[in-house]
């Protein structure tokens, strides 16, 4: 058991998790690793490009509203083509997924078995619902399915918290990590692929383990103190 795991353990207090539908072992609600990572780390670059189009006259509500739901259209076409291969033929993302995946299995003789899909997991302290889980070539790989415009340090952090549950609560082994950036207007794909067999990739991944299970013990703390001060004040 690492150091920040051990400091984990030692968190005696709960918090509140009301937006969350993940539950713990004992039952306990935890918080999306999402909000996690939204709660504890400042991004200046989206302040400011909420602030540009903000400028343009766009309402920023309906434009992440908009974003949100082109995500959430995609990750479906591509449930439904890895599922029942379905094709969605005018959803752009996932056409950009098509060619990914034709990629490696036609154009490079890949097998490819899905053995998760849109799967809910949490541990003791956190939750969340991992893209997918595919056998590629013999290996596994945890995927995360983008449609977001610019591919940020934050989305492995998201990743090495996934990978951390798949190891902990499932006993599961990945022998690498995908961000899959889908094009929303054109069809392609960007693919940022961190292999655990090259040691620097290791290395990588295992330093946003111990980084996200920081922001973790960080943000249960935040939460106790903001509920103390709200007490006593």
């Amino acid at each position: 058991m690492s150091l920040i795991e051990q400091n984990l353990n030692e968190i005696n207090f709960s918090i509140e998790s009301k937006k969350s539908t993940y539950f713990n072992e004992t039952g306990q609600q935890v918080p999306r690793v999402t909000s996690i990572l939204s709660r504890m780390l400042h991004n200046d670059a989206l302040m400011s490009w909420a602030n540009y189009i903000g400028m343009k006259g766009i309402k920023y509500r309906e434009f992440m509203d908009q974003a949100s739901s082109i995500g959430t259209e995609a990750h479906n076409a591509i449930e439904r083509y890895l599922q029942e291969k379905v094709k969605s033929e005018d959803n752009i993302p996932f056409l950009g997924f098509l060619q990914w995946y034709n990629l490696l299995t036609i154009d490079n003789g890949f097998p490819i078995e899905v053995i998760y899909i849109e799967h809910k997991i949490a541990c003791h302290w956190f939750g969340g619902t991992l893209d997918g889980l595919l056998k590629i070539n013999g290996k596994l790989y945890l995927i995360d399915f983008k449609t977001s415009n610019h591919v940020t340090f934050s989305y492995f952090l998201q990743l090495a918290a996934y990978r951390y549950m798949l190891r902990t609560v499932e006993g599961i082994n990945v022998d690498g990590v995908i961000v899959l950036q889908l094009g929303k207007e054109d069809v392609g794909f960007n693919e940022y692929l961190l292999d655990f067999s090259i040691p620097d990739h290791l290395t990588f991944m295992n330093h946003f383990e111990v980084t996200f299970l920081s922001l973790v013990y960080a943000y249960y703390n935040v939460q106790y103190a903001e509920r103390m001060y709200n007490k006593i004040f």
